[in-house]
């Protein structure tokens, strides 16, 4: 299974001198089977550059795009996807249903005129529409997906992806249940309060996570749908994963932050005499998993 980032920021795209190194891209996630067969893993902006390489390549796909959410960060770049024009595509959304709307429906909403010049309608693809629900597996050629309800404003899913051994965990948009009454948290309440989630998380080979915040900031953030880094890193150690990913960057935060929100977590992981290595993601990183 190869993993490849083309977004990693979260809320709006960030482009400029000072995020080049970890990007300024909104969530996209491609991921390749063994065999080659391609899922994706939301529509950010980051989508845009994936659609080209695919163009690029000349291989006529089979493409699978599963959508967390529908913030806008995690869509905008669908309009955008070039795959989306060429008929001899086939291209399957899935998605949860989000006040009243499935994600056909989502879709459409923005790509109404007031907001774009194209329609839906407009693409040339074999389109097709699957609502997914939480706590379900799925099968896509090859691949086990596997989804869990998350802590978000907007009812949002995770993917926990299977293929063999290997097991790649993408959740974005996640509030871990913390006291936000504390700045260091108790393990044994922490554990408590994520115990599904944990459950869900355990053993992953890389698990890839919202990191939006430092810790200094989560006290003023609470229900905003977000992670620190530090809790992060405990709840990685509870769930005994693997590799850490960090991921869904604050807009405002430059590259030398987030430098050294990977050096704050790196060290809190040493100090716990864990095995557990992170990483930040960064766009154009490849995992072989």
């Amino acid at each position: 299974m190869l993993i490849r980032f083309w977004g990693t920021r979260g809320s709006i795209p960030v482009p400029g001198n000072t995020t080049l190194k970890y990007g300024g891209n909104t969530p996209c996630v491609e991921v390749r089977s063994s065999e080659n067969k391609l899922l994706i893993l939301d529509g950010g902006s980051g989508i845009r550059e994936l659609g080209k390489h695919i163009v690029n390549s000349k291989d006529e796909e089979d493409i699978n795009i599963f959508i967390s959410h529908y913030h806008w960060d995690h869509i905008q770049g669908i309009p955008f996807f070039v795959p989306l024009f060429n008929p001899k595509n086939k291209v399957t959304f899935y998605g949860i249903s989000s006040n009243g709307l499935n994600v056909e429906k989502e879709m459409k909403q923005q790509m109404l005129p007031n907001n774009f010049p194209i329609s839906l309608e407009e693409f040339k693809a074999e389109l097709h529409f699957k609502e997914i629900n939480k706590n379900i597996a799925y099968n896509i050629n090859g691949l086990k997906v596997e989804t869990f309800i998350l802590n978000h404003p907007s009812p949002t899913l995770t993917f926990k992806i299977t293929e063999g051994n290997a097991s790649f965990i993408y959740m974005t948009d996640n509030e871990l249940n913390i006291d936000h009454t504390q700045e260091r948290q108790d393990d044994s309440y922490l554990r408590s309060l994520n115990q599904d989630l944990i459950a869900f998380c355990k053993n992953c080979d890389y698990f890839l996570h919202d990191s939006m915040y430092d810790e200094d900031s989560m006290c003023n953030k609470k229900g905003w749908g977000h992670s620190s880094n530090v809790s992060l890193a405990q709840f990685s150690i509870m769930a005994n994963i693997k590799n850490l990913i960090l991921f869904h960057y604050n807009p405002d935060y430059d590259d030398s932050k987030i430098d050294c929100i990977l050096t704050e977590t790196q060290l809190f992981l040493e100090k716990q005499n864990t095995k557990i290595k992170c990483i930040a993601s960064t766009e154009g990183l490849e995992i072989k998993i």
